[in-house]
């Protein structure tokens, strides 16, 4: 057991950043330990699932944009193929996704044809119903209306109907016109021939790029052009445009497609509480999430070393600090919610490793709260100290989901178990990405600056990227939008 304040171990790890002043004339008084509970999402309410609304015609590849999006199977996502209800009341059956996405309520309006208005007029009752609900989690957060761009008139009565007459509130609508990929293979073909029929080999490469443009210019001006032209622009309405190859699952869409829809998604809810939910929901854009890890992260941050106290309080001893990381480690976990780690994660052995993990820990350390003494950090901590080691905690954590989260998506099984993680953990625990991050908050985070919460996260930020600049081996990341503007 440690004595007279100092661990046991003969040389502890030395994580004091330089020009640290260690102040011995603390008032306890004033040490706070416990900040408020945290609720992650800032909602007023409980509301742990965001709830989407899906509009479209049957064929259009609605089951094909939220497996891409929601991470669930093309299977889970075939909301048109279910058997409940008829095709007219099946918007009022909400569908979960229990093990594939915990944040997702999900109702789709069937498969309505051209001129079957007794579809809209359901939908219309649908979303008044959800509109008078005084809980925000039984309110319907967004709307996405899917169009398909393989049809020549975009525009029929259903969407005359529903964009003229229906009142949707203060609830966000993205259009979504889906199968751009059908508009670039129209080009691409029409453009071989044309080639071909001037006695031209054609130049593969060089074909493809002007079927893309052909197909934006398309679609400029006979979709999003015909759209805006009948209803004009919209506040609260985006409009964007997917192009994925059912069998490879590509989105060809290289300026926009799924990227876009899931930061419009994002941009256009009010509440920052939506957004984080939004972010969590969303099982495309690790960097997305990585923005809200740094948000949640903060505030457990702010709320933890200094809540209601001037200036800027040090932390009492490794037990604080450890409960300090358990909620850090929690809030991240909601906003990446990696199917099957949740469950994992809360077992104390992967806990505490993953606590080890974000230090240079070695296997003969020992774990907890008992580790934390292990690296200096009883009693009294200075604010550089203190600053430091916390966003090192969020920093790692952070960074450790990201490969997570590829990892499972990259699973041929889609799987995360056991074996998987502590693996996972362990190669993190080694990397230079990790050695980067923590030099760089080592560095760079004194009690000069731990009391600018602006400083503090702009070198948490630049943390990340330096942890993310290696490339690990069988580690294969997509950038994907970060959504923010």
């Amino acid at each position: 057991m440690p004595t007279n304040g100092h661990p046991s171990r003969d040389q502890p790890l030395d994580l004091n950043s330089p020009g640290d002043d260690y102040r011995k004339d603390v008032d306890t008084a004033k040490i706070v330990v416990d900040g408020p509970p945290i609720n992650l999402f800032d909602l007023p309410e409980s509301c742990d699932k965001f709830r989407i609304l899906i509009i479209g015609k049957a064929g259009v590849g609605k089951s094909t944009i939220c497996s891409k999006v929601f991470g669930i199977s093309p299977e889970q996502a075939g909301v048109s193929h279910y058997s409940i209800g008829t095709a007219k009341d099946r918007v009022w059956f909400p569908m979960t996704f229990e093990g594939a996405n915990e944040n997702l309520i999900l109702h789709d309006s069937g498969g309505f044809e051209a001129g079957d208005l007794g579809c809209v007029e359901e939908i219309t009752k649908f979303i008044d119903f959800r509109k008078a609900q005084p809980r925000l989690a039984d309110q319907l957060h967004c709307i996405w209306y899917c169009i398909s761009c393989s049809s020549n008139r975009p525009i029929q009565e259903a969407e005359l109907e529903f964009f003229k007459k229906v009142d949707v509130g203060s609830i966000p609508v993205v259009v979504v016109f889906t199968q751009f990929d059908k508009l670039v293979d129209a080009a691409f073909s029409k453009e071989v021939m044309r080639q071909y029929s001037r006695g031209v080999q054609p130049d593969i490469g060089h074909v493809r790029q002007l079927a893309y443009h052909a197909a934006v210019s398309e679609y400029d001006d006979n979709y999003r052009g015909q759209f805006e032209r009948t209803f004009g622009r919209r506040n609260r309405v985006s409009i964007a445009r997917i192009g994925i190859r059912p069998d490879a699952e590509i989105d060809v869409n290289p300026l926009g497609g799924v990227d876009t829809l899931v930061k419009d998604t994002r941009d256009l809810l009010l509440e920052d509480g939506l957004k984080l939910l939004w972010t969590a929901a969303q099982a495309h854009s690790a960097d997305m999430k990585l923005q809200a890890s740094i948000e949640v992260g903060m505030k457990t941050f702010w709320s933890a070393v200094g809540y209601g106290s001037v200036p800027f309080v040090p932390f009492v001893g490794a037990a604080a600090l450890y409960k300090s990381f358990a909620a850090i480690l929690t809030s991240i976990t909601k906003v990446w919610r990696v199917p099957g780690c949740a469950t994992l994660i809360r077992e104390p052995k992967i806990k505490n490793a993953v606590l080890e993990g974000c230090f240079d820990a070695t296997v003969s350390e020992r774990i907890g709260v008992q580790f934390l003494m292990s690296i200096n950090i009883l009693g009294p901590l200075s604010s550089g100290q203190t600053a430091g080691v916390v966003l090192k905690l969020i920093a790692g954590v952070a960074l450790l989901y990201e490969r997570i989260f590829w990892e499972y998506k990259n699973h041929p099984e889609k799987l995360i178990n056991r074996q998987v993680l502590q693996d996972l953990i362990k190669d993190f625990q080694k990397s230079r990405g990790r050695q980067k991050m923590s030099n760089h908050l080592t560095a760079t985070i004194s009690s000069a600056n731990a009391y600018s919460k602006d400083a503090c996260r702009k070198e948490l930020e630049e943390a990340i990227e330096q942890g993310r600049l290696e490339k690990p081996k069988k580690f294969i990341r997509k950038t994907t939008v970060v959504g923010e503007d």
